[in-house]
């Protein structure tokens, strides 16, 4: 009966986690969390993408492509502050064919005539 009583302590000591050293769970080393490395905010982050305002006097059509014929998506206001994403040629703007991608997921283009950039460098598409 007396073997039966030392395997049920055995037991017991192993759920509770005190094992044979009668180190607990609590008082064991903690477990650190892997080291970091690189940039804190992940890539498309909100300082990955170049700044841009709007310097129209007016409110500025988002559209679909590059072209003032394309579909209008929305409106940005005057003075309003965009992530750029990069740039293309398109359709030509009171003379400026400069048309910034919005930095979002969808293709999203604004007239390059009425952006002014304000923080980072912003690319070719």
């Amino acid at each position: 009966m007396k073997q039966h009583y030392k395997i049920a302590t055995v037991v017991v000591a192993g759920i509770t986690g005190t094992g044979s050293l009668g180190v607990s769970i609590a008082q064991a080393a903690p477990v650190q969390a892997p080291a970091v490395h690189g940039p804190a905010v992940p890539a498309g982050g909100p300082d990955f993408y170049a700044k841009g305002k709007v310097i129209s006097h007016s409110r500025l059509a988002i559209r679909a492509k590059p072209t003032r014929n394309s579909t209008r998506y929305g409106w940005l206001l005057p003075g309003e502050i965009v992530d750029i994403k990069c740039w293309a040629r398109g359709q030509s703007v009171q003379g400026n064919r400069r048309w910034y991608r919005l930095g979002i997921s969808t293709p999203e283009w604004v007239a390059g005539k009425y952006i002014k950039i304000v923080k980072g460098k912003v690319e070719h598409c």
